[in-house]
């Protein structure tokens, strides 16, 4: 008996443990171009000082002179500002670094008011998106790309609306991608394209054939290498965005 309780208790704790390793903040935060950061130096008000860093991720330090901080934490400034100024300048220097603003992420395409914003820790692309006024009505809302730095180049990731938004991020909210039905339809006019849409869905969406309708096949003016073609497509066929469906008239 002894012996199972002490084996739940355990799993109790490892269970917790793992909650709590769970439930702690990520840190890493590097410091980038147009970060603001605070340094305070206790007891050394002429070494207390709140700067904006530099397009080449540099600040200027009295004492120190130029400072390279970008691509650093906020604990690795910190640790290797206190080195430096305890070797040969202060004693037991207590230095504290903090970041006052961090730098911009940008919200572009279709939004209401697309421009720079400031990051906020625990942002969200949906949060994002609301900050540059929401969607347009041509916007698709499954069509959201982020451009993210990675320290050597350029990662494109399609994020969801809980994703968390970095700094320099730039989020593209793709216009609506459009299909077009004409001919002996119900509905004829233009529908949002969704993905594996094929002919027999997009005349459905479109109300249905006409009684006066060839119900088997459809042509399709779609644009190939830049160049526009006619094309003849059975109802299971797929749709491609911007295609022009024309539904033919039976004629006996």
């Amino acid at each position: 008996m002894r012996l199972q309780l002490s084996f739940a208790l355990a799993l109790v704790c490892m269970f917790a443990a793992g909650t709590m390793e769970l439930a702690l903040p990520q840190d890493g935060y590097q410091i980038g171009p147009n970060d603001v950061i605070r340094i305070q130096v206790f007891g050394e008000e002429d070494l207390t000082v709140e700067t904006k860093v530099g397009g080449d991720g540099k600040i200027n330090y009295p004492i120190l002179g130029v400072l390279q901080v970008g691509g650093q934490t906020i604990e690795e400034v910190q640790k290797g500002l206190t080195a430096r100024l305890a070797s040969g300048y202060l004693r037991h220097p207590k230095v504290s670094v903090s970041i006052v603003r961090h730098r911009n992420f940008y919200v572009g395409g279709e939004v209401k008011t697309p421009g720079g914003y400031p990051y906020e820790e625990g942002l969200t692309i949906q949060k994002a998106i609301t900050m540059a006024g929401g969607f347009t009505e041509k916007s698709d809302k499954t069509g959201i790309k982020v451009t993210r730095p990675n320290g050597k180049g350029l990662n494109t990731l399609a994020p969801e609306s809980e994703t968390l938004v970095m700094p320099d991020d730039l989020i593209v909210v793709t216009k609506v991608q459009k299909f077009y039905v004409n001919g002996e339809v119900k509905k004829p006019g233009e529908y949002p394209y969704e993905k594996d849409l094929t002919l027999h869905k997009a005349i459905t969406i479109a109300g249905g054939f006409t009684d006066k309708a060839v119900t088997k096949r459809a042509k399709v003016v779609r644009l190939i290498n830049g160049q526009e073609r006619t094309l003849e497509i059975a109802l299971d066929a797929p749709v491609l965005p911007e295609d022009i469906i024309v539904v033919a008239q039976r004629f006996f």
